[in-house]
């Protein structure tokens, strides 16, 4: 089946986005790799290692890249920079964001903790965990609803959001930080993230202090993404998920060479299904004209 498709080693895409997924005993760390190109959401290939992969390809053809998608996984960098001389690096936002709302969620329980287990503020702060979370934009502000957890008040989000705040000051503190940091990417505002990020992080709760440093050090990386606002890693991901569901249906494979063929047939964009189904069609007018 290999036949069918072999990559094109003397070519690569302007804008590339990869990422890992887990392929289990085939590879020896455990983690492939999935490469696509990020402007039409063509899978080009999936990789058993990224360890010396790209050296497969042309000098010239590495050169022609320009930029590269990917996620916050810091040995990718020096990958980057190594084999894409001229590519700059864009951060995907769902990952940059998702430094903050893990954080925030940490925050949430640890007040919850500390609450103590079945208070009035534990069992307020784990029912209403997915609106602590949700963006401000998002709220609703003129509906109102009877809230248990609160006496059967009636209520609406914002006001359920202060009052669940004025549990914990480090759960503010995080809220703010989150929502602000969601409004400058939602905005692709370089000064709003700036000003941000201009906290010192000794001032910030401890989980956040973490997610400062790193935002920081991919500081130039998240400011690029907002030139390139289309290209995230989210056509990635999706064919992460696809694979999850081949392998659950699948049971096992005997090889990465069959894992990796059914993955690529199964994704319709991919260059392998494509020359696949040009191939059958070949044949089929080839039997049909000697008839």
């Amino acid at each position: 089946m290999d036949q069918f498709f072999k990559p094109n080693y003397h070519w690569l895409p302007r804008h590339i986005a990869f990422d890992d997924f887990k392929s289990g005993r085939f590879a020896p760390s455990g983690m492939s790799m999935i490469l696509m190109n990020i402007e039409n959401h063509r899978t080009i290939d999936i990789i058993l290692s990224r360890r010396n992969y790209f050296l497969r390809y042309d000098r010239a053809a590495r050169l022609a890249v320009r930029t590269v998608t990917v996620d916050l996984y810091t040995p990718y960098r020096h990958l980057i920079h190594e084999l894409f001389p001229h590519a700059i690096i864009i951060a995907d936002h769902f990952h940059v964001v998702a430094q903050a709302y893990r954080a925030l969620n940490k925050i949430r329980v640890k007040a919850m903790n500390q609450a103590g287990n079945g208070s009035h503020q534990w069992r307020a702060l784990k029912h209403f965990w997915k609106l602590i979370l949700t963006p401000a934009g998002l709220l609703k502000y003129d509906n109102y609803w009877s809230r248990r957890n609160f006496g059967y008040t009636q209520l609406t989000d914002v006001e359920v959001i202060q009052r669940l705040l004025a549990f914990n000051d480090d759960l503010k503190q995080a809220y703010r930080y989150y929502q602000d940091f969601i409004l400058a990417i939602n905005h692709r505002s370089k000064d709003e993230l700036n000003h941000l990020l201009a906290i010192k992080w000794t001032q910030l709760p401890q989980s956040l202090q973490k997610v400062q440093r790193t935002l920081r050090r991919h500081l130039k990386e998240i400011i690029t993404s907002f030139k390139y606002g289309d290209y995230t890693n989210g056509p990635v991901e999706g064919t992460n998920n696809k694979i999850k569901v081949i392998k659950r249906t699948a049971y096992g494979f005997r090889n990465f060479f069959n894992f990796r063929a059914r993955i690529l047939l199964a994704l319709p964009n991919s260059y392998f299904a494509i020359n696949w189904k040009n191939k059958r069609t070949a044949h089929v007018q080839s039997q049909t004209r000697a008839v």
